[in-house]
């Protein structure tokens, strides 16, 4: 290539690299960076159920010395929209567990499980699945 065939590449670089950027950002603007879905839908608990407000208790194992009865399985999948996010944290999982167990009116989570990866309809994503549980007295 000639010189001035260079000089015209590289005076188009810079245009060449923002408008690829421009691009990039448009295309993530205004767009929610994750989604969760669970297997819990989102109506609320009965009245005399727990309120949105109340804690509710993670644990990845039992509660030993605490009485509860089961009230079944939540499991959330928090999933990235696009790869210039960054990965779904654990954290963001049990965010999602407690607002799903506080829909259930549950005091608590237990066996509490975590898997990531990358999935075939998402760019990464963390999982999280335990038993909701009542407390008892």
């Amino acid at each position: 290539p000639s010189s001035a065939a260079m000089l015209m590449v590289k005076a188009a670089m810079p245009a060449l690299a923002a408008i690829v950027v421009t691009a990039a950002l448009a295309t993530t603007a205004g767009c929610a960076a994750y989604r969760v879905e669970s297997n819990i839908e989102e109506t609320p608990a009965p009245p005399a159920a727990a309120s949105r407000s109340a804690q509710v208790l993670l644990s990845e194992g039992s509660l030993p010395g605490r009485k509860y009865s089961e009230i079944g399985p939540v499991e959330v999948s928090v999933k990235k929209l696009t790869a210039f996010h960054a990965d779904p944290t654990k954290e963001q999982a049990n965010e999602a567990l407690i607002e799903k167990a506080k829909l259930l009116g549950a005091d608590a989570v237990v066996n509490v499980t975590y898997s990531s990866g990358v999935g075939f309809t998402t760019w990464g994503y963390m999982d999280a699945k335990g038993k909701a549980v009542k407390f008892t007295k």
